[in-house]
């Protein structure tokens, strides 16, 4: 079994599913996109600047 990774948006502090670059679409639709913070929203993320 494989180390769970870190989401790749800069800001998310959330881990992905097996095999996911993120942690959710949102992430990934955003993820080239300046933000001062993550908005996926998990209860895990404390993704802020």
């Amino acid at each position: 079994m494989s180390e769970p990774t870190k989401c790749a948006h800069e800001l998310c502090t959330c881990t992905c599913p097996p095999g996911e670059k993120y942690c959710c679409q949102l992430c990934e639709d955003s993820s080239d996109t300046m933000t001062l913070s993550c908005d996926c929203r998990h209860t895990e993320c404390g993704g802020e600047m």
